[in-house]
């Protein structure tokens, strides 16, 4: 994944060790554990649980899906043998991923030093069910990890080829 950085914020002096296995039910419980403190939030779904997706090893990072009562997001996390540096909290990254060019805030929580996580949609809609919730995490995630197929058709006239290669 290529990265590029943006204006920090609180520098973490915590090292970021990878995650042998995967992490999904880890961010999972993680999440579950500060519930209570985003309930009163005016756009908490009650009817929405926290669900992670299995995670993907992509260039020996993990990258998964979070749904929460509050949000969907990616979400990157370190993967086998990998070693992040110290990074700030609210430190912005671009990463290129197979879709597309997103940007990932470094986030923390008490029980995962690091984390690096892209806002999907921010409050969830809320004709969305909990099923469509759910299916819509696995889907992103997939989806993140496609191929763009939408192409332009290219102009094959003979100056616009020779156009080009003027160029």
């Amino acid at each position: 994944m290529n990265r590029e950085s943006f204006a920090p914020t609180e520098v973490l002096d915590i090292h970021c060790t990878g995650f042998d296995q995967d992490p999904s039910s880890l961010l999972q419980r993680a999440m579950e554990k500060i519930v209570p403190t985003m309930q009163d939030l005016p756009f908490y779904r009650r009817d929405i649980a926290c669900f992670c997706p299995k995670f993907t090893l992509y260039e020996n990072q993990w990258l998964g899906a979070l749904l929460t009562p509050w949000t969907l997001s990616l979400v990157v996390l370190p993967g086998p043998g990998q070693q992040w540096e110290n990074r700030t909290v609210g430190d912005k990254l671009v990463l290129r991923l197979p879709y597309k060019d997103l940007v990932f805030t470094v986030s923390h929580l008490d029980d995962i030093p690091q984390y690096l996580s892209c806002s999907l949609q921010s409050p969830l809609d809320p004709s969305l069910t909990a099923e469509q919730a759910e299916k819509l995490a696995k889907d992103c995630l997939y989806m993140m990890l496609s191929l763009p197929v939408k192409q332009k058709t290219p102009d094959l006239g003979k100056r616009n080829i020779f156009k080009a290669l003027a160029d």
